[in-house]
């Protein structure tokens, strides 16, 4: 198997997210009050080649975001997270590097359904998508925008396989869900950044190589335990605990979706 990281424009968040905070109250004050933005990072998707067909993680952003209503006007969503991406970094044309069309793809698994992960699902109809069943139940509901959900973007016809893992353990997580039928392709769920979020693990002989969506915004925040969310929860933190001691237990490659060193951990191989 071989993964290919696809990079779709670049997103930041305000800084205290990328290195924590002491307390709601102060989470609370620099998303609303401050204009401390951290660094421009990466938006990455993920393509895996596997023998039963080719499976994408996350569809990334999309140059829609420049039209008028496409995001919302106001509201905490722009204190919270700038997006930019020019069209011809859009996944198509990431895909064309690699010599692969979206038709070509017949597996798409998305971490979560934020705007910058799903921003290229008009282009999988033909595809089977799946998302964590928690996910889409709560991004499709009248409180779905509320929380960062848009679905008024989505494809008319959209109608994803729901994710309810029906497969056991995978390590110290209670339970997964098989995707390939060799059991090498699996998604567990890591609750937190969303209340549906999953990572995907690509396993191999010797190790596993974790795409994490936005679990953590890197390497160092997963050691850390510092989870990429806004406000704490409780769910993030035990997601974080959980997936660092997996780590711990198996031999891990771990790439986040905004990572700028993935390409080189990916590369090398490097282990967490």
């Amino acid at each position: 198997m071989k993964i290919h990281l696809l990079q779709t424009g670049t997103v930041r968040c305000k800084q205290f997210q990328l290195t924590g905070a002491s307390n709601v109250l102060s989470r609370l004050y620099q998303l609303i009050f401050t204009q401390k933005w951290g660094e421009w990072m990466p938006t990455y998707c993920s393509l895996i080649e596997h023998p039963e067909g080719l499976i994408l993680v996350d569809t990334g952003e999309t140059a829609k975001i420049y039209e008028k209503d496409y995001l919302p006007n106001g509201g905490l969503y722009h204190k919270a997270v700038e997006t930019r991406i020019k069209e011809s970094e859009e996944l198509p044309h990431q895909l064309a590097k690699i010599g692969v069309q979206p038709k070509d793809i017949s597996t798409v698994l998305l971490t979560h359904m934020h705007g910058d992960h799903i921003g290229g699902l008009s282009h999988f109809e033909h595809a089977t998508i799946y998302v964590s069943q928690t996910e889409y139940e709560l991004a499709s509901s009248k409180k779905g925008r509320s929380n960062g959900y848009f679905p008024k973007n989505w494809p008319s016809w959209f109608q994803p396989t729901l994710i309810i893992y029906s497969d056991g353990p995978e390590g110290n997580f209670p339970k997964s869900q098989k995707i390939t039928n060799d059991g090498k392709i699996v998604v567990i769920p890591t609750p937190g950044h969303s209340i549906g979020h999953q990572s995907v693990l690509v396993k191999d002989a010797k190790l596993t190589t974790i795409i994490a969506g936005d679990l953590t915004y890197n390497e160092s925040t997963l050691r850390q335990e510092i989870p990429d969310v806004l406000l704490m929860n409780k769910a993030a933190q035990q997601t974080v605990e959980q997936v660092h001691q997996y780590v711990k237990d198996h031999p891990s490659v771990y790439l986040s979706s905004h990572d700028w060193n993935a390409p080189e951990i990916l590369t090398q191989a490097t282990i967490i």
